[in-house]
């Protein structure tokens, strides 16, 4: 072979190797923001789902302190059915959906024992902790940045 031919194939053999490299990093760059895409989607749901019981619960907690009777308890927002859907319909909610479960429990115990005092402060110690672990497994899977 010549040299001008050996060149011309190192050349060629170089486009094609970089054409690979190229590709196989645009490939790799596209699955990790598609990643962090649906990591950030499961965060945003967990929020929502945490905050909408969090909120509920805390409207018990605020009404058992200013000694509301319990006819006089707000109807709970009907949202929550929405919330919970989209979280139990969003990708990856799979790992949270005990955690989840739990939280929405601890609500209803919360509500269901207003006004019976050894069952409300097991129920509210229940929610604290319900909410402590679904935190906590929401910042693992967004420390980790993968579902």
């Amino acid at each position: 072979m010549r040299s001008d031919e050996v060149q011309s194939v190192l050349a060629l053999l170089g486009a094609i190797l970089g054409g690979t490299l190229v590709l196989f990093g645009d490939f790799i760059r596209r699955r990790v923001e598609r990643h962090k895409e649906e990591v950030n989607r499961l965060v945003e749901v967990s929020v929502r789902l945490s905050s909408m019981y969090n909120r509920l619960c805390g409207q018990l907690l605020d009404a058992s302190t200013a000694g509301v009777a319990v006819s006089d308890l707000a109807v709970a927002d009907p949202l929550r059915y929405e919330v919970t859907t989209q979280f139990f319909m969003t990708p990856g909610s799979e790992q949270l959906r005990s955690r989840a479960s739990r939280l929405m429990d601890a609500y209803y115990r919360l509500r269901d024992s207003y006004g019976q005092d050894s069952a409300w402060d097991a129920a509210r110690d229940e929610h604290g902790l319900a909410v402590r672990e679904f935190e906590a497994a929401v910042r693992a899977i967004l420390h980790r940045n993968h579902i």
